[in-house]
């Protein structure tokens, strides 16, 4: 959400999603997934098979998204969908943003080996969402979806170490607080 969700709003939303999304999205209570890769497509981001049609006031999705990180924790999420189906493969995409819980959205997670379940899929039966969703022009999300990918891969870079360390000095501060800062489990958690 801070990394890459929140830089992308900042330049493609207009001012009622920024004033609606930016602050909690800052603040940690709200925390924002990335919805691009699914089943079949592999590296072919361009190829992918999620489809928005336009209902009245409302986008109605349906598809399947894969290896959404952190997408059991997401309050809401940012999904890129085709919303033209006969335009060129680069075109005719449209990103659109989705708060949770919906009823036609559907995470499930995805226990690997070591038990973790960072990992989810994601599947979108008949989620409707508002109109307004949309997160810059229509049938232009390939544009907005580069900006994303290059916030997660650049600035992301640099601030995540800043990130983690003010999300660890603020559980060890809490441990302190509720007076387990002495207990075993507790410190093999934090080390």
């Amino acid at each position: 959400g801070q990394g890459m969700c929140a830089p992308t709003m900042m330049a493609f939303a207009g001012e009622e999603h920024k004033q609606r999304y930016l602050p909690k999205l800052a603040s940690g209570e709200e925390i924002w997934c990335q919805l691009f890769s699914e089943p079949h497509g592999g590296s072919d981001l361009a190829g992918l098979r999620t489809r928005a049609q336009k209902e009245g006031d409302e986008w109605v999705i349906n598809g399947q998204k894969i290896w959404t990180s952190r997408g059991n924790e997401g309050t809401g999420i940012f999904v890129l969908a085709r919303t033209d189906r006969a335009a060129a493969k680069h075109r005719g995409i449209s990103l659109l943003l989705c708060e949770l819980p919906n009823a036609g959205i559907e995470v499930r997670p995805i226990r690997t080996l070591t038990g973790d379940d960072e990992f989810c899929e994601v599947f979108f039966t008949d989620a409707r969402i508002p109109a307004a969703s949309l997160l810059g022009p229509v049938n232009e999300g390939w544009r907005v979806a580069n900006s994303v990918l290059g916030f997660g891969r650049g600035d992301e870079a640099a601030t995540n170490p800043i990130f983690c360390r003010a999300e660890y000095d603020r559980l060890v501060e809490l441990a302190r607080a509720v007076g387990k800062s002495d207990d075993p489990t507790v410190r093999d958690r934090l080390a």
